[in-house]
């Protein structure tokens, strides 16, 4: 067997294999004769078939199913030996008319799509913005309002105020305010005061049960609601909107609980904190961890979109196309190939970065870091239902079977992956840091979605 390759350009090789009868012929003899010592053929004992009967009803398909293994074998080999980076799978090049029973060569064609070169523009000359989150008294005195509330007494007032929660039907409708057919009818619940102006939150006060009113998603709603979140659209989609009207069918109110130890053993466990100036402090250090994840996270995600907008290289758009179309399980057409293409082109660039990323500053998720991750997991989660006392074999075994499922696995070693790139820009790039208050880091984080 004989394997050559021939350069079409940067990120296009066709790949020959040309196969000899001996490269495949005492493989199908080898199974021939398996076929002749089990075969059932009316007149004949078993074992007794004439080998050449057998030949004749069962060669061909054995000989084309033997070269088809040894083709994709030899491929494969040649890709790894010759450090070929490629996208997607080889794609055969389809040869009609193959006379089996020549003993000449026969020449099978693969084509191979390439990987592209690129540089990442990672380095302390790339000044990248870094947002933090001002924890101011406001800030601070609006969680313990927030905490106080969650933990409060929920009852149905007859008459609405401004905190009351609207509880009712989001529809989508046109222009005309008529329905639209197909568009999102689902069950969903704002305060009031999320309401932007005080003309709209007078008319939800208003409402009896059963009331409608209309809503503009994209300007109604102040700039920390997530919208996007409680309508179930993209943001794309909620800017090419008309309208939304709700119906209200219920209206909630919650008091909120009192300043007292029976609260906060009820956020932060019997006698961690015993006064309100300590659960001030308790609850500042835990928003400043999860304002720490906010914001690192926004910072990936800014990142990412430099990266994105910054990189440029070409890809082997025919090539992929054509691999698209029979990579799945179903062969999809031409017309879904290109409905398809740009987001696939998209992720496909963010693919390649990453890897590289990953590939060139040694990122890789080990499996000792999987383990440790899920361990930590499984400890927080147990601690929540008051089982923190788990020795350190009970908390692995049960860590094991936790990333026995590939999906959680691939969670855990995303989110480990996340915190490596996060530590990796950080150092690597020119961090350009600047404070704003909560409502302003919501309204970035919109704005980049």
């Amino acid at each position: 067997m004989n394997i050559s390759k021939r350069q079409i350009d940067d990120l296009n090789v066709v790949v020959t294999i040309q196969v000899t009868p001996e490269d495949y012929a005492d493989k199908v003899k080898e199974i021939l004769e398996d076929y002749r010592r089990n075969a059932k053929i009316p007149g004949f004992r078993p074992g007794k078939v004439p080998a050449g009967m057998v030949k004749r009803q069962y060669g061909k398909a054995v000989t084309i199913d033997e070269v088809n293994k040894l083709l994709q074998n030899s491929i494969f080999e040649y890709i790894q030996e010759e450090k070929l980076d490629i996208l997607g799978n080889p794609l055969p090049v389809q040869k009609e008319d193959i006379d089996w029973d020549s003993t000449e060569p026969i020449d099978f064609e693969f084509e191979l799509g390439l990987t592209p070169s690129f540089e990442l523009p990672i380095n302390k000359k790339t000044k990248v913005a870094y947002h933090t989150i001002k924890l101011d008294s406001k800030a601070i005195d609006n969680e313990v309002e927030g905490v106080a509330r969650r933990y409060g007494k929920m009852s149905e007032p007859e008459s609405t105020e401004l905190e009351d929660i609207l509880y009712g039907i989001l529809e989508q409708v046109d222009a005309d305010g008529n329905t639209v057919e197909g568009g999102f009818n689902k069950e969903a619940r704002f305060a009031v005061k999320e309401l932007k102006t005080k003309k709209k939150q007078g008319e939800a006060m208003k409402m009896a049960k059963g009331d409608v009113i209309d809503i503009n998603p994209s300007k109604d709603f102040v700039a920390d609601f997530n919208v996007t979140g409680a309508l179930g659209v993209s943001a794309d989609d909620l800017k090419n909107m008309e309208g939304v009207k709700f119906t209200l069918s219920n209206v909630y109110r919650i008091e909120p609980a009192e300043l007292n130890q029976e609260l906060f053993d009820k956020v932060f466990g019997e006698g961690v904190v015993t006064s309100e100036e300590e659960f001030r402090a308790k609850l500042e250090e835990e928003m400043g961890k999860a304002y720490g994840q906010e914001t690192d996270n926004f910072f990936l995600n800014t990142v990412s979109d430099m990266l994105m907008d910054k990189v440029e290289f070409d890809l082997p758009v025919a090539f992929l196309k054509k691999w698209m179309r029979t990579a799945g399980e179903t062969p999809i057409t031409e017309e879904e190939v290109e409905a398809q293409w740009d987001n696939t082109a998209k992720g496909l660039k963010w693919q390649l970065i990453e890897n590289k990323l990953v590939k060139d500053n040694h990122l890789h998720v080990h499996k000792e870091e999987l383990e440790d991750y899920a361990a930590g997991y499984v400890r927080q989660q147990m601690a929540q239902f008051g089982q923190a006392n788990l020795d350190d074999e009970q908390v692995k075994n049960i860590a094991q079977s936790v990333i026995q499922d590939q999906e959680q696995a691939q969670g855990m070693s995303d989110r480990i992956l996340n915190d490596k790139m996060i530590a990796f820009f950080k150092e690597n790039l020119k961090l350009d840091e600047k404070a704003v208050s909560y409502d302003e880091f919501v309204k970035l984080v919109n704005e980049q979605k």
